[in-house]
């Protein structure tokens, strides 16, 4: 019996699993006062970058990582008043995304592949070079996918040294929960749903993201896993309250994980009647505060500019 339940709901979860979801998705447009860079990716491949500096004195440099689907141009929306307060904004595109090269062969979906944290990691290595001798670390913040990608990123890099994620999801603590509803959903037996028991579940996932891996030829990271090793790591994570996709429950199970894992600051917001990626919409005075406050209050200014004379100039 169990091995045909196995076989009969793993097709129904590969399927699902690879549907991607109808997020409204945020895109901006180009900036006049911004730099706009092509950089080296895996690969050789090209990556598009930009850079919003700060209108004032620089107090550090803020790494945006949008959401699946938008552009590097969405951090237009998050930016204004980071600059004002002296951070640079450098945000990307991931290879298959906007104008970054496409990979061959390869489709992104909504959930984060070694793909997308190799991108991440490359940034991170352009950006040691761009601002060396200027900051000695980054803060990051991400918004939904891209706030995936980047904390795996994180793991092992000194560099990074606060984070912020807006709408955060990861693969296992996503899936499961959900798989529940879809035997309800392609089964007369609804009885099932409720003898099936956890590990049950848990099992045909980790066979279902093996067999899209293969398919795809990508790999999964576990975002569960990168925050266990980040709990020396100051995190904000951000959640709306009404998200359909995410729940609440969801978000707050990741905050916990890092949460037990170290004991840095690990903060959580969950954003009252917001949906998925709205805190800054519902919210946009408190998203600002608690935003600029965390990044104010953990990330190590920038060291001040010498004079040219100094420099051997």
């Amino acid at each position: 019996m169990w091995l045909y339940i196995y076989v009969y709901y793993l097709k129904y979860v590969v399927r699902i699993f690879q549907e991607r979801p109808l997020f409204a998705v945020n895109r901006g447009h180009p900036s006049e006062d911004a730099e706009d860079l092509s950089i080296q990716g895996p690969s050789g491949s090209n990556l598009k970058l930009c850079i919003l500096p700060s209108t004032g004195k620089r107090r550090g440099v803020v790494l945006f990582a949008p959401e699946f689907g938008s552009n590097r141009w969405s951090c237009l929306e998050y930016s204004p008043f980071l600059r004002e307060a002296g951070y640079d904004i450098v945000s990307y595109e991931p290879r298959g995304q906007g104008e970054s090269d496409a990979i061959e062969g390869y489709q992104p979906l909504h959930w984060v592949t070694d793909n997308e944290v190799a991108d991440a990691k490359a940034v991170l290595s352009w950006l040691k070079s761009r601002y060396a001798g200027q900051v000695s670390s980054i803060g990051v913040m991400g918004i939904s996918k891209g706030a995936g990608a980047v904390t795996v990123a994180s793991v092992g890099d000194p560099f990074v040294e606060c984070l912020v994620t807006d709408g955060m999801f990861a693969i296992y603590t996503t899936v499961v929960p959900y798989m529940r509803q879809w035997v309800r959903i392609y089964s007369r037996m609804h009885w099932l749903q409720n003898i099936l028991p956890d590990w049950f579940y848990g099992s045909l996932a980790k066979v279902c993201f093996l067999l899209v891996e293969r398919e795809r030829g990508c790999h999964f990271p576990s975002i569960e896993a990168a925050l266990r090793r980040l709990g020396h790591l100051p995190t904000l994570m951000i959640h709306g309250e009404k998200d359909s996709y995410i729940r609440a429950s969801m978000a707050s199970r990741l905050h916990q994980i890092v949460g037990q894992a170290g004991p840095a600051t690990h903060e959580f917001w969950l954003a009252s009647g917001a949906r998925h990626n709205e805190a800054f919409a519902k919210h946009p005075d408190e998203y600002r505060s608690r935003v600029l406050a965390f990044f104010d209050d953990h990330l190590t200014p920038a060291r001040p500019a010498r004079p040219l004379a100094a420099r051997g100039d």
